[in-house]
C-alpha cells in the first residue's frame, strides 16, 4: 500500500508490502526489510538484521498520528491522495464514486440517497487499523446511491456511495 505522510512537518511517500509476519517499507529513498510482532495494541517491535525497535501508536484524532520510537516522540499525518479536495478553480462534473481508501468495516452512514450533500462533507466513515476515517463528498450536489450499510465489511477501493 502506497501513502504520502508527513512527519514533523516534512512530507514523504511510504510503501508497504506485508506478508508472513515481514514488512518490506519504503519511507523517502529508505527501504526497511523487517520482521513485525505486535504484543498489544498500539505497540510494535520491529526486528531489522541484529537491531531491535519498539514503537508505540495512538491517534490524536482522525488521520493524526502520534509515534514513539527510541524514546523520540514524533507527530504524523496521513495525507489521503485518493480524496484530496480539488481546488475551486478545477471543479468536479458529473457522477462521482466514494471509494473505501482500505478494507475495513462501515461504521456510520451519514447521508441517505437522495440527500443533498455539499463539497468536503462526510457521507460514510470506514473503521480501518483502529481508525476512523471519514469518507466526504469531492463536490456539492446529490447522494445518489448508499452501496453500503453499518456493519459491513469492505474492500479498498470499493464504492461506498455515488454523487451526483
Amino acid at each position: 500500500m502506497k501513502y504520502e505522510v508527513e512527519i514533523q512537518g516534512r512530507t514523504v511517500n511510504v510503501e508497504l508490502d506485508q506478508r508472513n509476519g515481514r514488512v518490506e517499507a519504503t519511507v523517502g529513498p529508505r527501504r526497511y526489510d523487517l520482521s513485525v510482532i505486535s504484543p498489544e495494541e498500539g505497540v510494535f517491535t520491529f526486528l531489522s538484521g541484529d537491531r531491535l525497535y519498539e514503537a508505540r501508536v495512538w491517534a490524536r484524532e482522525p488521520g493524526s498520528l502520534r509515534v514513539t520510537i527510541g524514546g523520540q516522540l514524533f507527530s504524523a499525518r496521513v495525507i489521503d491522495r485518493k480524496h484530496r479536495r480539488p481546488t475551486l478553480e478545477h471543479g468536479i462534473e458529473g457522477r462521482q464514486h466514494l471509494v473505501a481508501p482500505m478494507p475495513g468495516k462501515v461504521v456510520r452512514v451519514l447521508l441517505n440517497a437522495g440527500d443533498e450533500v455539499t463539497q468536503g462533507q462526510g457521507v460514510v466513515v470506514v473503521e480501518a487499523m483502529k481508525m476512523q476515517n471519514e469518507i466526504k463528498s469531492p463536490k456539492s450536489g446529490r447522494v445518489s446511491e448508499i452501496r453500503v450499510s453499518v456493519g459491513a465489511t469492505v474492500d479498498a477501493n470499493q464504492i461506498l456511495a455515488v454523487i451526483e
